[in-house]
C-alpha cells in the first residue's frame, strides 16, 4: 500500500551549501516574468546587501527576455541570504527560481543528480515539491513545468549529489502525494533517451494552402483512403470562407504519417498542399524558434567561411578599391572598410566572399600584397568572443614561456660562472632561459658584472644538442653598479654580448668580454 506524502502550503526556506564560499557569490535567477528588467531585480536583491552588478539575459535577434538572470553579490554571506529568503519568492506575480550560478559548463549539462517527478497535482508549486524532497539532501534547484502560467504536472529536482538523488527516488517513487501516485526517476535528456519503437504517436493533422471554397465532404474523400477519419475542422472567417488552413484527425498514427508521406506537397489547384504533424501553440512557437536560430547560425557560420579581415589599409582606401582589388578572385558579397565617427578610415575592413573557396584563394593572393603602398593584412574574420579566447590562450602561453620554472640540473657549458643560488629567485628580473635538449639549465641574470665571475681563458664550445631554438631579442635595462647589462643574448642560443661602462666624461670603453654561441 502506498504512502501518503503530505504537502505543507508554505516551502520550508533551506540553507545553501557551505563549500566553495570564495567562489560563489553569484545567483542564478530563473523563471522570471517577460516584463521584469534589471532595475526589478536591483531593487528586489539591494536590501539583502551590496550587489556588484545584475544582468538580465536576453535575446540577441529580438533583445527581449530570456526570463533569467545572473545577481552578483560582493561577499559571499549575502548571496546565501538572498538565496534563503527570496527563493520561490513572487516578483510581478510570479515566483522566482534561484539557485547558485554554475560557471562550469560540464556540471550544468552533465544531468548529475536530476530527478524526473510526473504525475504531480496541478496545485503543487515549486516550493512545495522543493518541501518534499529536502529531507534526502541538499537540494539546489526545484521546477514546476508550466503551460500558459498553469502546472503541466510534472517537474525536475536537482541534487548536489548523485547519492542524495538516489535515496529520493527510492523512496518517493510510486507514493501518494494529494491522492496521486508520483512517478520519481532518474532524468535523461532528450537526445539520450532511447525510443522503444520509432513509430509515429500523434493522429491529428495540419493541412495548409486550401482553397477558399474548400469543403470538409472534400477534405474527408481526399485523405479517407490512409484509414479511419475521427474528425475534420476547416478554419473559416467572419464571412464564412476557408482561412487556408484546417486538421484532420486519424484513428491511427500509422494512417497520418502515410496521409503526409503522400499528400504533404501535392498540387490542389494552383498551390501544393501543406501537411504535417498538429502542434499546439506552445509547440509551434518552440519549432518555429529552433528553426529561425538555425538559420541564424548557418548564416553565421557560412559568413565566418567567406568573410575576410583586411588590415593596414591606406587612409585613402574606400570600399570601391577594396572591390577592384580583391574581385578578381570571385564574387563579392559585401565590403565595408570601418570609419571613425568623423568618417576618417580606421585603416581596416571586411571583404565577404559568395563561397569559402574563393575567400581562401583571396587570403593566399593578397595577403602582403601592397595596395596604396601598404602591405595588406588580410585573415578570416573572427567573431570578438573566438579573438579574446585566442588571446588569453596567447597570453597565457607568453606568460608560462617568459617566466619558466626554477629547474638545478648541470649547466651543458663548462665555464666558470658562479650562479645565483636558487633561493635567490626574483620573479620580475629579466632572466636568460638555456635549454639545450634534455639538459635545462639554470637561470641567469642579465645584470651580470661576469668580469668578476667569468673567465674568458677556458671556455669550451659545444654543440646543439636536440635544441633548434633561436629566438633574438632586445631590453633596455637600467644601469647598475655602472656598466651596462648586457644588449643582446640568443634566447636558448646563449649568446652573451660584450659589456660596456661609462667613464666620467661619459665615453664608452670597452670592458673585457665574451662570447658563448652553439657551433
Amino acid at each position: 500500500m502506498a504512502a501518503e506524502v503530505g504537502i505543507q502550503p508554505t516551502p520550508k526556506k533551506q540553507a545553501p551549501p557551505a563549500d566553495n564560499r570564495q567562489r560563489k557569490s553569484s545567483l542564478y535567477v530563473g523563471d522570471l516574468d517577460p516584463q521584469v528588467t534589471e532595475a526589478d531585480l536591483m531593487d528586489t536583491f539591494r536590501y539583502i546587501g551590496p550587489i556588484a552588478s545584475v544582468h538580465l539575459c536576453r535575446d540577441s535577434l529580438s533583445g527581449n527576455s530570456l526570463r533569467h538572470a545572473y545577481v552578483n553579490f560582493f561577499s559571499f554571506s549575502h548571496a546565501s541570504k538572498a538565496l534563503a529568503l527570496l527563493n520561490h519568492t513572487e516578483l510581478k506575480g510570479k515566483p522566482m527560481r534561484i539557485m547558485w550560478s554554475q560557471r562550469d559548463p560540464l556540471t550544468r549539462n552533465t544531468g548529475i543528480g536530476i530527478l524526473f517527478v510526473k504525475n504531480l497535482d496541478p496545485s503543487i508549486t515549486s516550493g512545495q515539491l522543493r518541501y518534499m524532497f529536502c529531507n534526502y539532501g541538499t537540494v539546489l534547484s526545484c521546477k514546476i513545468a508550466e503551460e500558459n502560467g498553469n502546472s503541466k504536472g510534472f517537474g525536475f529536482v536537482q541534487f548536489k549529489s548523485e547519492e542524495s538523488a538516489l535515496a529520493a527516488r527510492n523512496a518517493l517513487h510510486d507514493t501518494l502525494v494529494m491522492g496521486k501516485k508520483i512517478y520519481v526517476s532518474k532524468f535523461v535528456r532528450k537526445s539520450k533517451r532511447i525510443v522503444a519503437h520509432e513509430e509515429p504517436s500523434f493522429t491529428n493533422l495540419y493541412v495548409k494552402n486550401l482553397p477558399e471554397d474548400v469543403t470538409e465532404d472534400f477534405l474527408r474523400d481526399k485523405f479517407s483512403r490512409f484509414g479511419k477519419i475521427s474528425s475534420i475542422a476547416i478554419m473559416k472567417n467572419d464571412q464564412g470562407k476557408s482561412r487556408g488552413f484546417g486538421f484532420v484527425s486519424f484513428d491511427s498514427p500509422g494512417a497520418a504519417m502515410k496521409a503526409i508521406e503522400v499528400l504533404n506537397g501535392s498540387l490542389q489547384g494552383p498551390s501544393r498542399l501543406f501537411v504535417a504533424r498538429a502542434h499546439k501553440k506552445a509547440g509551434r512557437v518552440e519549432l518555429l524558434k529552433n528553426q529561425q536560430k538555425e538559420i541564424f547560425n548557418c548564416h553565421i557560420e557560412k559568413l565566418k567561411a567567406s568573410n575576410l579581415y583586411v588590415n593596414n589599409l591606406d587612409i585613402s582606401v574606400d570600399e570601391s578599391k577594396l572591390i577592384e582589388h580583391f574581385s578578381v578572385c570571385g564574387k563579392i558579397i559585401s565590403v565595408r572598410v570601418m570609419q571613425h565617427a568623423n568618417g576618417i578610415s580606421r585603416r581596416f575592413g571586411f571583404v565577404c566572399f559568395s563561397t569559402h573557396e574563393e575567400a581562401a584563394k583571396a587570403l593566399h593572393t593578397f595577403n602582403g600584397s601592397v595596395l596604396e603602398g601598404r602591405s595588406l593584412h588580410v585573415a578570416f574574420a573572427q567573431s570578438k568572443v573566438d579573438r579574446n579566447r585566442e588571446l588569453r590562450n596567447y597570453s597565457q602561453l607568453s606568460h608560462r614561456d617568459l617566466h619558466p620554472t626554477a629547474f638545478h640540473p648541470t649547466h651543458p657549458f663548462h665555464f666558470n660562472l658562479t650562479p645565483y643560488s636558487s633561493s635567490y629567485f626574483l620573479p620580475d628580473s629579466p632572466l636568460m632561459y638555456q635549454c639545450f635538449g634534455t639538459n635545462i639549465g639554470m637561470l641567469y641574470p642579465y645584470f651580470q658584472n661576469y668580469q668578476n665571475h667569468l673567465s674568458t681563458n677556458d671556455l669550451m664550445r659545444q654543440t646543439r644538442q636536440g635544441n633548434t631554438w633561436n629566438h633574438s631579442f632586445q631590453r633596455n635595462c637600467i644601469k647598475k653598479n655602472g656598466f651596462t647589462p648586457y644588449m643582446k643574448c640568443n634566447y636558448g642560443g646563449c649568446r652573451i654580448s660584450i659589456a660596456k661602462s661609462e667613464n666620467k666624461q661619459g665615453e664608452l670603453k670597452e670592458l673585457s668580454g665574451a662570447v658563448l654561441a652553439p657551433t
